[in-house]
């Protein structure tokens, strides 16, 4: 008796190997696909800075103009005044509700504190304040900071004594 080598067939062979292809497909697929960051419609991604970086000084930003004034003006009141009020005294619609009151950030306590300093409780919130860094973008931020410098020139006798008594004794330890 001799042997003989049978030879598989041809399409017994392509069935196999897409068998093991699509096995190894499968396998090769994360379940993370389902958990990625999505956006609505036609809005941009956002690039964040790495995760707990706070730049020491923002140069591009050091020199404000009113187009940045008025940009950071429109970030604060979509991000800031329900807490910290419309003109940044700490007497938003929120305010009465927090466990400790917001910042006075007029005061100057917060208008003393660097750049740096502000940008950072920014980023990374203080006490009840939230972190900011996944809402705004880098450039975002300086502008809200440049903002905040402009308050410190606000006249404050338009704010009522009572309100502004409780205010200006905020500290930065509190709640920015």
């Amino acid at each position: 008796m001799t042997l003989q080598l049978v030879r598989p067939n041809r399409s017994y062979l392509f069935f196999k190997c897409m068998i093991i292809g699509t096995g190894l497909l499968f396998v090769g697929c994360s379940r993370d696909m389902e958990e990625q960051p999505s956006y609505s419609f036609q809005e941009a991604p956002r690039l964040h800075s790495p995760q707990a970086s706070v730049p020491q000084s923002g140069p591009a930003y050091s020199r404000r103009s009113t187009q940045m004034i008025s940009q950071g003006q429109e970030l604060f009141s979509i991000n800031c005044s329900h807490c910290h009020g419309k003109h940044g005294t700490g007497d938003g619609a929120v305010a009465g509700y927090l466990p400790d009151l917001p910042a006075n950030l007029q005061a100057p306590a917060i208008q003393q504190q660097p750049d740096a300093e502000l940008y950072g409780i920014v980023t990374n919130g203080q006490n009840v304040m939230p972190a900011f860094d996944r809402f705004l973008s880098d450039e975002d931020r300086w502008i809200l900071v440049s903002f905040l410098r402009s308050l410190e020139s606000q006249d404050l006798s338009s704010i009522p004594v009572s309100q502004e008594s409780n205010r200006q004794g905020s500290t930065p330890g509190k709640s920015f």
